[in-house]
């Protein structure tokens, strides 16, 4: 059991880096394009359209702010997965 709850907490941080490294590709319009770009946001995308959905009520301005609410949720998640596992 404590090998499942290991390898899903890294699970977790391995998502929260992706989407880190997928928000800084954002800042760069070239990199939009390319293919790992698209890799990582249909890898990111399940945990991120999600949290888009729940702040499309609030008006965030141009600034998405998805990601950093899936990766406080993820961490959330990694602590509750850590502490009842």
């Amino acid at each position: 059991m404590e090998v499942l709850k290991i390898a899903l907490v890294r699970l977790i941080d391995i998502i929260v880096w992706i989407i880190i490294a997928k928000s800084i590709m954002s800042w760069f319009p070239g990199v939009q394009d390319s293919r790992l770009y698209a890799l990582l946001d249909d890898f990111t995308e399940p945990v991120e359209a999600p949290m888009r959905k729940l702040l499309s009520r609030f008006n965030t301005g141009p600034i998405d702010m998805s990601p950093m609410l899936a990766i406080i949720f993820l961490w959330f998640l990694s602590r509750l997965v850590y502490a009842f596992l």
